[in-house]
C-alpha cells in the first residue's frame, strides 16, 4: 500500500492549496510539469516507433517464427517509444479529467487574444526536426534523449510547458487575456475548450501563477 501511494505522489504530485477566496487550486511542482512536457512528446513517440519497428514478415512455405526475444532485441528503441507514448497518453487523460474539476469562483475577461500557434511553435521547433535524426545510430539515439532532457529543462523552468500539441489534438485552445480584478502585467494564460471573448465570465483552475485552465459561464 506505501509503494502504491509513494508510486502515485511521484507520477501526479499535485498538492491542493487554498487561494486567496479560500477555494483549492492545483500547484504545479517541477515533477507536475514535467509530466506536461512528457504529454507533448506524444507525438514525437508515436512517430518513433513507426519509423524504427521492424517486424520481418515472410510468406514463404518454410517460414518461422523468429522468437519474442529476438523480435525485442530488434525493437528496443519501438518498444521504449511505445511505453513512452502509452504513458504519455495517459497523462493526458488524468490532465483532462482533473481539469473536468473546474469550479473556483468566476472573473471577467477584459481583453484576450488567440495564442494557439505556440502548439505549432513546438512541433515546428522541436518535434519535426528530431525525427530527421538518424534513429538507426546508437550515437544519434543518444543524442535525441540527451536533446529530450535538455529541452525538458529548459521548459519546466521557463514555464513554457503549456505550448503542448497534444492539448490541441484534445481541442483545447490557448488566449493570452487580462482578467479584470487581476494583477498580471503581460496577462493570463488561459487553456480552454471555450472559444473565448472579451467580457465573458470564467470559471478556473490555477495551474501557474499566470496559467489558468477555465471554461466559460454559460448564461
Amino acid at each position: 500500500m506505501y509503494c502504491k501511494i509513494l508510486i502515485n505522489n511521484l507520477l501526479w504530485n499535485e498538492v491542493i492549496l487554498l487561494n486567496d477566496n479560500g477555494q483549492s487550486d492545483i500547484k504545479n511542482s517541477t515533477l507536475l510539469k514535467s509530466r506536461f512536457y512528457l504529454m507533448s512528446l506524444w507525438l514525437l513517440f508515436i512517430i518513433i516507433f513507426l519509423l524504427t519497428v521492424d517486424v520481418p514478415i515472410s510468406f514463404e512455405a518454410d517460414a518461422k517464427f523468429i522468437g519474442f526475444a529476438a523480435l525485442l532485441r530488434r525493437n528496443i528503441l519501438s518498444v521504449i517509444a511505445l511505453v513512452l507514448s502509452i504513458i504519455s497518453w495517459g497523462f493526458a487523460c488524468k490532465t483532462q479529467y482533473e481539469w473536468s474539476g473546474v469550479s473556483n469562483p468566476p472573473y471577467t475577461i477584459e481583453t484576450v487574444k488567440n495564442e494557439n500557434y505556440e502548439y505549432l511553435t513546438f512541433l515546428t521547433t522541436y518535434i519535426i526536426p528530431l525525427i530527421c535524426i538518424d534513429l538507426k545510430s546508437i550515437r544519434y539515439v543518444i543524442v535525441l534523449g540527451v536533446l529530450l532532457f535538455l529541452i525538458g529543462w529548459i521548459f519546466v523552468k521557463m514555464d513554457l510547458y503549456y505550448g503542448n500539441p497534444t492539448l490541441a489534438l484534445m481541442g483545447y485552445r490557448l488566449y493570452r487575456a487580462k482578467i479584470k480584478d487581476v494583477n498580471a502585467p503581460d496577462g493570463i494564460i488561459l487553456i480552454s475548450k471555450d472559444r473565448l471573448t472579451s467580457d465573458v465570465a470564467i470559471k478556473w483552475i490555477r495551474i501557474d501563477k499566470y496559467v489558468w485552465v477555465v471554461k466559460e459561464v454559460k448564461k
